[in-house]
């Protein structure tokens, strides 16, 4: 049997554990209880950043990081007006955290069990099929599993510690690589989504002069741990940099000097360095220029989501990668080809929702990337809402037997 043919059999037998399950959405479980990087909740009955940031005690309407204190005190002021919005009089004092990263989810779980007190525990997911299946646990209670069925095992010890999951309890879900595209499952379709709304983006501002040979060769060079001072690990940070080495403006071996160098580390640099080339060359395009004024202004204002316009194209490009497959499709081509919902987190989300418990997604996701646009995407559902389908293991027996 031809290596190819062996590979195809190993890959088909790993997936055999997954099963299709139609289409839904994420609002399913969380209703309109999702809020993204604005700290805008899409439900208007409890205010946003902008308008409670005092109450929050916060310095600033600045936007928080996800793994910054202040964006703990954000979400666990979020939680308790939920809370009361939700008409349950009994007060929050458990917490569960759904993430796919130990860095940026579990150091947001942390932070939100200090700030806010409570009883908690974490599950970040990565689905590794080439090694056995184990769960470890860091600092007591962050549990890393390389299954996403292991979420049964992970609720089983909770109720061996006696969480009582229910109306007092808080859930949190992150969307991207958790709740959508399972890490180490389906994750690597959101991915080409936003390289496919990034390339959209650079056909529009550059038009004949992009070259994507290159954008791609700059991207992969740029998007490592090396570089994070200078892109914060920021997609439109790193976006707009391989856009202007796109051009010729700077090139990369420039900016790698100057990285090395440590003359150049932070965007904010970047930026003015690009001032300084665009006022020696004025050629430079009417859209390349538009594009610079309003991230230099989103910058100096401290938002961290500056290159909407990318943005706004990602949130295109993801809605047709969802839902996209026909429902005959088979399991191993919805996800290679669709960014389906993770099913375990589906059905323990409702699972959770049935006890009493708040389920709330909560995700670092741009706004932009998020949600339609009244004049580029009017037509297009909310992230939250869209239809698409759902793949994974079923565990609802088991989560009955827990």
């Amino acid at each position: 049997m031809p290596l190819a043919t062996v590979g195809a059999a190993i890959e088909n037998e790993k997936l055999s554990m997954y099963e299709k399950f139609g289409r839904a959405c994420l609002a399913d479980f969380c209703d309109d209880w999702v809020i993204y990087r604005n700290l805008e909740p899409l439900d208007k009955r409890v205010p946003g950043l902008k308008q409670a940031f005092y109450d929050m005690e916060l310095r600033s309407e600045q936007i928080p990081r996800k793994q910054d204190r202040d964006y703990a005190k954000a979400a666990v002021w979020f939680v308790n007006r939920i809370q009361q919005a939700r008409g349950v009089s009994t007060p929050v004092n458990e917490l569960l955290f759904l993430g796919d990263t130990l860095f940026n989810d579990g150091q947001a779980f942390s932070n939100m069990v200090s700030v806010g007190r409570w009883r908690g525990a974490c599950f970040i997911g990565a689905e590794r099929l080439d090694q056995e299946p184990t769960m470890r646990i860091e600092q007591e209670t962050i549990y890393i599993a390389n299954r996403w069925p292991a979420l049964v095992d992970w609720i089983r010890m909770l109720k061996q510690q006696e969480f009582q999951l229910s109306a007092n309890t808080a859930v949190i879900i992150d969307i991207d690589k958790t709740a959508l595209g399972a890490k180490g499952r389906n994750d690597k379709v959101i991915d080409r989504a936003r390289l496919a709304g990034i390339y959209r983006t650079m056909d529009s501002v550059l038009g004949d002069d992009f070259d994507k040979a290159l954008f791609e060769k700059h991207y992969n060079e740029l998007n490592r741990s090396r570089y994070h001072l200078l892109t914060a690990d920021n997609q439109d940070y790193l976006a707009y940099i391989c856009m202007v080495l796109n051009t010729g403006m700077i090139s990369l071996d420039e900016l790698i000097n100057e990285v090395d160098s440590k003359s150049l580390d932070n965007f904010e640099q970047f930026i003015r360095w690009v001032n300084s080339r665009m006022m020696i060359n004025p050629s430079a395009g009417i859209a390349l220029r538009e594009v610079h004024e309003a991230v230099n202004s989103s910058v100096r204002i401290g938002d961290p989501t500056p290159f909407k316009r990318f943005r706004r194209q990602e949130f295109v490009s993801t809605l047709e990668h969802m839902g996209n497959m026909p429902d005959n499709s088979s399991v191993a081509e919805l996800l290679e080809n669709e960014i389906t919902i993770t099913e375990e987190v589906y059905q323990l989300a409702m699972w959770l929702k049935g006890r009493g418990c708040q389920i709330l997604c909560l995700s670092d996701k741009p706004d932009e990337a998020s949600r339609p646009h009244p004049r580029i995407s009017p037509e297009l559902p909310p992230l939250h809402r869209a239809l698409t389908h759902r793949v994974g293991a079923d565990i609802r027996e088991e989560l009955r037997n827990a």
